[in-house]
């Protein structure tokens, strides 16, 4: 796997989330194309290295995602999304011997999965936050914790929906990626590439 696609690729989807991705809402929800690039690089990138990229997707998005003060300062949390998008990485790694690679619906899945247990985590670590440091408010804040976990259920659904076409369109650029592949032997006489 080159590295270097893949951080590319995650500046990309970031930037397409930033300014482009309010036109895609569906339901109140804003889909993220970043946790479909981190799915369809799950899919594919050897296993010692898939809960280090997806933690690195997180960190992006902990970076670029501040929160505002009361004071009108921003906050900048680096861990949620990270933490976050390791465990939802944790989850998508038993899918892989489940789904089939390079179906853009059994990616949608995943991402599905991803999102949403990312999102948990999101929320259960704004929330202990809260309770430390009561002078520190999530960027939901007035609203409650099950309020913004019902609006990342919704985004998760959305992320699924939008990772169709675009893991359709990442599978396009698999050779740039870097994957290795090599043939797997499974019951009876078909072959797969993985």
């Amino acid at each position: 796997m080159r590295w270097s696609v893949y951080l590319l690729m995650i500046l990309v989807s970031i930037a397409v989330d930033a300014s482009a991705g309010a036109l895609l809402e569906i339901a109140g929800a804003q889909p993220r194309f970043l946790p479909c690039v981190t799915v369809f690089a799950l899919l594919s990138a050897p296993k010692i290295y898939a809960v280090r990229l997806a933690m690195l997707a997180g960190l992006f998005a902990d970076l670029l995602s501040p929160t505002l003060r009361v004071d009108g300062s921003q906050l900048t949390v680096i861990g949620p999304w990270t933490l976050g998008f390791a465990l939802g990485a944790l989850a998508v790694l038993p899918l892989r011997s489940l789904l089939y690679h390079r179906n853009p619906i059994s990616s949608g899945f995943a991402v599905l999965v991803f999102s949403w247990l990312a999102a948990v985590v999101f929320v259960a670590l704004w929330m202990v936050r809260q309770g430390l440091w009561s002078g520190e408010q999530p960027s939901w804040w007035p609203g409650t914790g099950a309020r913004e976990m019902w609006h990342q259920t919704k985004t998760a659904l959305a992320n699924g929906v939008i990772a169709i076409p675009t893991v359709w369109l990442l599978e396009k650029s698999r050779t740039l990626w870097g994957f290795s592949t090599a043939k797997r032997v499974v019951h009876g006489a078909a072959r797969e590439l993985v």
